[in-house]
């Protein structure tokens, strides 16, 4: 469907609220089309195997109101833990982490416990290890709550395990130790997990002997034989090339999961670094500092920053230009060495462009860099991602502003992609010129979207009226455009900045029936700022404008929503005299149905107002 469909088809959802009623069905989707008889969680199931899990859990919401949690506890809890499946399943840590701190009944230890596990393990995920402990220890030292349970040795040692990830979420190495210690001579536990757990936490404590020692008969695990070769190389025990080979062939392994992968690119980012090959550090730190999207590197093990990688490319770039003599300060040496290579070595190129971005003499040739580095990562896969690190997340670019424009365009562009709306408007306010080869009318309005959108209304509107001010003509496409974004500030119930906006743009427009579109659109802003008498004129000038006599069905739709304004402002006798003309010139029976209904309302207005606004309400409940 082309945009110009889309928009009309808008225009009619908008318009016609008098002639549609009669035939369209009203029903809330969250409720009627998905309502959930009592027991039926599998179909709540359903719903969010499709993604819909904030729709499964109204559901939820809605089954829980009717149940009495006092007389009614098992079935309120196998709804409880569907909501929390939920959550986990969504990610929804934050909200895991409040329903759960919010139970004030006395709930069934079993489910209790279960549920506290989950929320610590939320809060951990959130990164929020102070407040994880602190419930933590509550449940450690409230004996209490075990007694029914008769498995109190199982609990204490899950929520330990706990408390030492804590620590190393906090990156708070030493008492990551001393828990991991005092838990080992409690529970005396040494399987697999235990032994990785232990070695990771060493490592963080400068320990790696140890870890050689307790890792010795693991290295054929993936992950056991990654903190085994780490150990290696940080305690000296074999070379930093060596480790650099042997991590480069466990990633090549067909046993070698994404996730491993990627530990092992630190650690092969790590022995190229130490052992001083610059080419090798560059590139993996890319792919670190890239990330994956389904594991973190290990909490506390290793420190690579956005910096690391700015502080490599600097550092390899001129260990290159020293050795072909190039001068510091002869920006375009350094830039055609980057093209000279940028096909078959693309990592040395991101290096030199990187060098001259950072270091250029001119504003000039630090955009040129900024082109040509950002272009190659477009080809590197997850540049984006590397994108946003290198230039949000750095020391180098302390600031949006400083960052060059090319690379402030493209971050937009990311931030959209990712519904990020909040970081585009902030890249848009310092953006206020069209790239090249934009197309500025369009590239300005959607400037403004993103700063309506993004919660900055106010430069929103300013930025519209610069495009009023700038165009002193518009074609009817760019007409459509335009009313698109102002559309979206009444969305977010900016309606006077909305209404000025439709008031400046009209003059611009010569199509009687967009005139007549915009008066509807100006009188909406007013009824929703409760003007009801401009409202009122506004709608009745969208009726009457041009040659129309307001018997069109636009009209008739306009004189509608007159008759309704000049009830809400008082002018009883006027609204009930438009709307028996508009019922004297329909034969429709549901029309006049609604119409007889209106006027009924508006005799008991003047008999009986405060009769009238109850049987309002009623009507609005049964509607």
């Amino acid at each position: 469907m082309d945009k110009s469909a889309k928009f009309k088809k808008r225009v009619a959802r908008k318009c016609y609220p008098f002639f549609i009623f009669t035939f369209v069905v009203f029903f809330s989707p969250l409720i009627s089309a998905y309502e959930i008889a009592s027991g039926e969680i599998e179909e709540i199931r359903t719903i969010a195997e499709t993604g819909a899990i904030s729709l499964a859990l109204q559901s939820i919401d809605e089954h829980q109101k009717g149940l009495d949690i006092t007389n009614q506890l098992d079935s309120w809890i196998e709804w409880e833990r569907e909501r929390i499946n939920l959550y986990l399943i969504g990610q929804r840590w934050q909200a895991l982490h409040q329903r759960v701190d919010a139970y004030q009944e006395k709930l069934p230890v079993d489910y209790y416990l279960w549920a506290k596990q989950h929320q610590v393990d939320a809060l951990l995920k959130l990164k929020q290890a102070q407040q994880a402990r602190h419930i933590l220890l509550e449940l450690i030292w409230n004996s209490d709550i075990y007694q029914e349970t008769g498995n109190q040795q199982e609990w204490l040692a899950a929520w330990q395990q706990r408390v030492i990830k804590s620590y190393l979420i906090a990156n708070e190495t030493s008492d990551a130790l001393l828990a991991a210690q005092r838990y080992y001579q409690d529970y005396q536990n040494n399987d697999l997990e235990d032994r990785l757990l232990r070695a990771h936490i060493l490592l963080m404590n400068q320990r790696e002997d140890e870890v050689i020692e307790l890792l010795a008969k693991d290295t054929r695990n993936p992950r056991g034989g990654m903190l085994y070769l780490l150990a290696q190389l940080r305690s000296g025990v074999r070379p930093p090339g060596k480790v650099w080979q042997a991590a480069r062939r466990q990633m090549r392994g067909k046993w070698a999961s994404a996730e491993l992968k990627y530990m092992l690119w630190a650690v092969a980012a790590e022995a190229a670094k130490r052992s001083g090959d610059r080419p090798s550090t560059v590139n993996a730190l890319e792919f670190v500092l890239a990330g994956n999207k389904k594991a973190e590197l290990p909490a506390g093990l290793f420190n690579f920053t956005p910096d690391t990688l700015w502080d490599a490319y600097i550092d390899f770039a001129l260990y290159l230009g020293n050795r072909a003599q190039f001068l510091i300060g002869n920006d375009q040496q350094w830039l055609n060495a980057a093209i000279k290579v940028q096909k078959k070595e693309p990592v040395k190129a991101r290096s030199f462009f990187a060098l001259v971005m950072v270091k250029g003499q001119s504003n000039e040739t630090r955009l040129r860099a900024a082109k040509g580095f950002l272009n190659l990562m477009h080809k590197r896969k997850r540049g984006a991602e590397l994108v946003l690190k290198l230039f949000l997340k750095s020391g180098y670019y302390k600031n949006i502003s400083a960052i060059p424009e090319p690379i402030r365009y493209d971050l937009v562009n990311v931030a959209l992609s990712r519904s990020n709306i909040e970081l585009a408007s902030n890249l848009m306010a310092t953006i206020k010129i069209a790239p090249n080869g934009a197309d500025n009318f369009q590239w300005q309005l959607r400037r403004a979207r993103i700063f309506v959108l993004g919660g900055k209304a106010d430069q929103g509107s300013q930025s519209l009226k610069a495009i009023l001010k700038n165009h002193k003509t518009f074609s009817p496409k760019q007409i459509e455009y335009f009313l698109q974004v102002v559309f979206d500030l009444q969305t977010v119930n900016e309606h006077e900045s909305a209404y000025q906006l439709f008031k400046a743009v009209l003059p611009k427009i010569m199509d009687v029936m967009q005139q007549r579109e915009i008066y509807y659109w100006m009188a909406d802003s007013r009824k929703a700022l409760q003007d009801y008498s401009t409202a009122a004129r506004l709608y009745l000038r969208s009726a009457m404008h041009g040659e129309s006599k307001g018997l069109d069905p636009w009209g008739q739709t306009a004189r509608y929503q007159v008759a309704e304004m000049l009830a809400k402002a008082d002018y009883v006798e006027d609204a009930h005299t438009l709307y028996q003309q508009l019922l004297n010139g329909t034969k429709e029976p549901a029309r006049r149905a609604v119409l007889k209904h209106e006027l009924q309302k508006l005799m008991l207005l003047r008999e009986q107002p405060e009769q009238a606004e109850h049987f309002s309400e009623l009507s609005e409940n049964k509607e």
